[in-house]
């Protein structure tokens, strides 16, 4: 009987360890890089100077920020008339920094979702600070 007890509890943990093993990745769990592959459109852009106040840029149907996933982690940025070829880093600390247009940007993700991408960004070397607050979607 001691056996069949001893057997039955080992066939238990072992299901347990295959259940929980193969768990399948959600959508949100993965990666913050993963998250933001790919071309997302802008909604819109706040930028606020020093302590003045906010101004905000509507995307239009043509805007958008494409984070690539190639050997140099290009980011393809088309705004208005501005259109430029940069870079970005997804730090461990799920911050990302950006350069394109000249200028280097570090950001926080204020939130993220399968639709949605919001981060504030600050401008490097800017005086008085440059603060961008961009708005995307897909």
């Amino acid at each position: 009987m001691k056996k069949q007890l001893t057997f039955v509890t080992m066939l238990l943990f072992m299901i347990a360890g295959i259940a929980t093993g193969c768990k399948k990745d959600d959508a949100d769990s993965g990666s913050l890089k993963k998250k933001i592959e790919g071309k997302w459109l802008v909604s819109k852009i706040e930028t606020t100077i020093g302590t003045g106040a906010a101004t905000t840029y509507v995307g239009l149907p043509t805007d958008y920020m494409e984070f690539r996933n190639d050997e140099n982690d290009q980011l393809d940025v088309n705004i208005g008339a501005d259109r430029s070829l940069g870079s970005y880093a997804v730090l461990a600390t799920d911050d990302i920094n950006m350069s394109f247009s000249g200028k280097v940007l570090h950001s926080s993700v204020n939130s993220i979702t399968g639709s949605t991408f919001e981060f504030t960004a600050t401008v490097e070397g800017s005086s008085p600070k440059e603060t961008r607050k961009y708005s995307l979607r897909r």
